[in-house]
């Protein structure tokens, strides 16, 4: 993540000293069409928001798991992109598409069967690796700042409803190893771009955030998902727009 941001601002860079000079504006008129369409290729990090259960949280709480976070994994998005021109400085827009990752719940266990030479538990890792396949669709409103020679910078921000394809395959490979998701989720986004203008077409760079509203974990009486009380879904989005 911290990479991705360093590059975006080496852009951001590069882009303010190219613009300290008057150039020569290419594609002119490419905002002021009504509706225009693109796709959109990127990378995301995808992670876990956890609420662990009070009895984890709890000194005297000696079950089979002692510890849980979650460690993110980095996955790849593809997109269509449909903008709708509101004003001079508005676009509504919607990018359909799926996106493609993987997370990691890492439970640090108590081995029951096994303990240390001053009586304690022995404990061992188990990682959790949960698979998305995410059927995406957002709906977004673009604030345009104003153009500088062949760049122009941008805010954006909106929600989406993202329905998770793997999360009955991911918990049938995993067999009893695994938690029971919700595939159906809620998230609001923001975030921020520039507009990169060229003779035929125009590139975007844009890094947004999505946080999703809806707890996906379901109730079970197992020990991997007693210790949770809430699970929520993050993503960090880095895309490159072609339009």
């Amino acid at each position: 993540m911290k990479r991705l941001l360093l590059f975006f601002a080496a852009i951001v860079i590069a882009g303010t000293l190219c613009a300290q000079q008057k150039k020569v504006m290419r594609n002119p008129e490419y905002d002021l069409k009504t509706i225009h369409m693109g796709f959109t290729l990127g990378v995301h990090s995808t992670n876990y928001r956890i609420i662990p259960s009070p009895m984890l949280l709890a000194p005297f709480f000696n079950d089979s798991v002692q510890h849980l976070e979650a460690i993110p994994g980095v996955g790849f998005h593809l997109s269509f992109i449909t903008d709708l021109r509101l004003s001079e400085h508005f676009n509504l827009r919607t990018l359909p598409g799926l996106l493609f990752g993987q997370r990691t719940l890492r439970y640090t266990m108590r081995n029951v069967y096994d303990t240390n030479p001053d009586g304690s538990m022995r404990t061992y890792i188990y990682n959790m690796n949960i698979s998305s396949i995410y059927v995406d669709v957002p709906i977004l409103l673009k604030y345009n700042a104003k153009r500088i020679n062949n760049y122009r910078p941008y805010l954006i921000g909106g929600g989406s409803i993202k329905y998770d394809l793997e999360t009955l395959r991911t918990r049938r490979g995993n067999n009893e190893y695994t938690i029971a998701q919700n595939p159906l989720d809620f998230f609001y986004e923001f975030g921020f771009g520039i507009n990169w203008y060229f003779v035929y077409f125009k590139f975007s760079t844009e890094l947004k955030f999505e946080f999703g509203t809806r707890n996906i974990i379901k109730p079970e009486n197992t020990e991997y998902a007693a210790v949770i009380d809430k699970l929520y879904s993050r993503l960090f989005v880095l895309s490159f727009h072609f339009e």
